[in-house]
């Protein structure tokens, strides 16, 4: 292993080691406003600069996600600056994820007429990244200018077809975006892992990344079978086409399958057993406690530096998650004893 990639995962696992605790999310869910989460995150070591020159009595929740959200990205670009290994190629997925999210939230805002809360929310670092006008696609009118806004990016095949159609026929087909975009994406990151790695850091990279696709697909099997009424064939066109262990088999039981207990024990015996805690009330969080165990295991365990940073994109983005559940229960009046339920720990 060479000094650079030593350096990369020493750097990784020093800043998840800042990481909120237990404890800390413990502290939080009691809080009763956003005032107090604020003064609580301004005295950890992961955000207290962030927030330095912050207020609590006077931030909002918006603002206050979003300087998170912009320390976390932080992070990411003073990895970039420092990383020359073969982790470096990365943190394009890091924009590319935000982008994507963005989009998304921008046709939304275009298909229900709420462009202004589009743009209240809209994370401005990321305009500095993006090759999408961003602010411009949430104030689009119709799908029509939507799509010419997408005209010429590499968002232009895979979304610009359904708002076409989109403006035709009034239905927006937004699960089938995401898909196509979430397909681009992971197609994208499997190709960049077979060309810039090799041997073993190649292949736990890519079992890494289809683990997480797995853990999606789940959530989409449950969500089409239980939510939509969808039978296993209908579920499985659904699903972001890549697997590890995902067997048609397995899809067409879990399919079947809405107790989360037997989802558990059915995702057990495929090997992507719940190590740690209670098993969650519903799939999404079960599938998210899967993983954060395998993220922890390889953050701490790996010797490849771009496992390594794989692992830390995905390990941030949890805990920015659970900062945003947190905030988001208080403001509707959430116990905190359900809110801890509802976190990734």
């Amino acid at each position: 292993m060479s000094f650079a990639q030593n350096a990369v995962i020493a750097k990784a696992r020093a800043v998840c080691g800042h990481a909120l605790t237990a404890e800390d999310y413990t502290q939080l869910a009691a809080k009763e406003s956003v005032a107090d989460v604020c003064a609580y995150l301004k005295q950890t070591e992961r955000y207290g600069k962030a927030l330095a020159s912050v207020n609590p009595q006077t931030v909002h929740r918006g603002q206050l996600e979003a300087i998170i959200r912009r320390s976390v990205f932080d992070i990411f670009e003073r990895f970039h600056t420092f990383d020359h290994t073969e982790s470096r190629g990365f943190f394009k997925y890091i924009v590319a994820e935000l982008e994507i999210e963005q989009i998304l939230a921008a046709l939304q805002s275009v298909a229900g007429g709420e462009s202004m809360q589009y743009i209240a929310a809209l994370p401005m670092f990321l305009t500095e990244h993006t090759q999408v006008d961003l602010p411009a696609l949430g104030l689009a009118k119709n799908f029509t200018e939507a799509a010419a806004l997408l005209h010429g990016t590499s968002y232009e095949k895979t979304v610009c077809p359904a708002l076409i159609e989109a403006e035709n026929t009034g239905v927006l087909n937004f699960c089938e975006i995401e898909r196509q975009m979430y397909t681009e994406y992971y197609m994208s990151m499997l190709k960049t892992a077979e060309k810039t790695l090799k041997g073993a850091d190649r292949k736990d990279l890519k079992r890494l990344i289809l683990g997480v696709i797995d853990m999606k697909n789940v959530v989409t099997v449950y969500r089409y079978s239980r939510l939509f009424g969808a039978g296993a064939q209908g579920a499985k066109e659904a699903l972001i086409p890549f697997k590890r262990r995902l067997s048609d088999d397995v899809i067409e039981e879990l399919a079947a399958q809405h107790d989360i207990s037997k989802i558990a024990a059915a995702l057990d015996e495929i090997g992507y057993g719940l190590h740690s805690g209670d098993i969650p009330q519903t799939v999404e969080l079960l599938t998210d406690k899967i993983s954060l165990d395998r993220l922890k295991k390889l953050m701490n365990l790996s010797q490849s530096s771009a496992v390594v940073y794989f692992a830390f994109m995905e390990l941030l983005g949890t805990e920015l998650k659970n900062i945003k559940t947190v905030i988001e229960g208080i403001r509707y009046g959430i116990d905190g004893g359900a809110i801890l339920e509802m976190l990734i720990v």
